[in-house]
């Protein structure tokens, strides 16, 4: 796959795109969650660009996009990423895909831009925004440090230590012990979440999901959702999962033995065969099955 982005600019931000696909298909919006890149999602590209035309982000403040000029919000990147896809496919309705804050990002646009969304696949998603006891512990107190400017200055200088420290902690954090991520798949992720001069970036986001959280509002939301979860999340907790299914119950929950924190990585056959499954049911079909609870694979 090729590593060429292209740019877009909406309301003077610059936006840089994987895209995939046909011009004249629908819109696939792939986005990726926090300290990661459009390379997230690059599993389900060679699968979703045979019918629809595949946009994966790099959201403003990651990868190659440079950041938001105000603190970052999850209304702010939802408002966003809704002017990109008012500009680029004005009369159709698109497909959202979102892998952890992506996945609360997608709900967001969901809730203020109805009228853009025909269905959703959620990976891991973050409702609350209140991540587990584990990131909180270790990986909060760096993240948060870097909200400052000097803090940050000085977290640079020492970047390179840090960036191992980080390593140890993420890797029980995002990958099950049987994980069947690849190391060199790993390694890129990895890249993608220390890489140099997002720190502040990086803390916000982290402020910006807990400010984000959903409880309360889901039931708004009236389009067909596929969510999948690793039984072994320890990044987002299974508990979001519950707030999810109690809130939208005629959402089509998936849950994969033996991953973690991505499922498009750890168990990708597993999680290609659930989104092929979702993709290839008309929407009167998905809206008969979520209207009677009848999911099949």
């Amino acid at each position: 796959m090729s590593e060429e982005l292209t740019l877009y600019e909406v309301n003077d931000q610059k936006i840089y795109v994987q895209e995939q696909g046909t011009r004249h298909e629908q819109v696939a919006l792939l986005i990726h969650g926090w300290s990661s890149s459009w390379y997230a999602m690059s599993p389900l590209i060679p699968l979703l660009r045979k019918r629809y035309r595949c946009l994966a982000v790099d959201l403003p403040g990651y990868g190659q996009s440079p950041r938001l000029p105000q603190r970052i919000t999850m209304t702010d990147y939802a408002d966003t990423l809704a002017a990109l896809v008012r500009q680029l496919t004005p009369n159709k309705q698109v497909i959202l895909v979102g892998h952890s804050m992506g996945g609360m990002i997608s709900l967001t646009m969901a809730l203020r831009h109805p009228d853009l969304v025909e269905r959703m696949i959620l990976l891991a998603p973050t409702i609350t925004g209140n991540l587990s006891l584990f990131i909180n512990l270790f990986v909060s107190p760096i993240t948060m440090i870097e909200r400052f400017v000097v803090a940050d200055w000085l977290v640079s200088l020492f970047e390179s230590q840090l960036a191992k420290i980080t390593d140890r902690i993420m890797r029980p954090a995002s990958l099950a012990a049987k994980t069947g991520m690849s190391e060199a798949d790993y390694q890129r992720l990895r890249g993608d979440a220390r890489q140099g001069g997002q720190g502040k970036v990086r803390a916000e986001c982290f402020m910006a999901m807990r400010e984000g959280d959903l409880r309360g509002k889901l039931a708004a939301i009236d389009v067909p959702i596929l969510a999948i979860w690793g039984l072994e999340d320890n990044t987002v907790p299974l508990r979001d999962a519950s707030v999810l299914a109690e809130e939208l119950p005629k959402a089509d929950l998936r849950f994969i033995p033996n991953v973690n924190h991505w499922p498009q990585f750890e168990s990708p056959e597993l999680t290609q065969r659930y989104v092929e499954g979702f993709m290839g049911k008309p929407m009167n079909l998905l809206k008969m099955m979520s209207s009677t609870g009848m999911w099949s694979s």
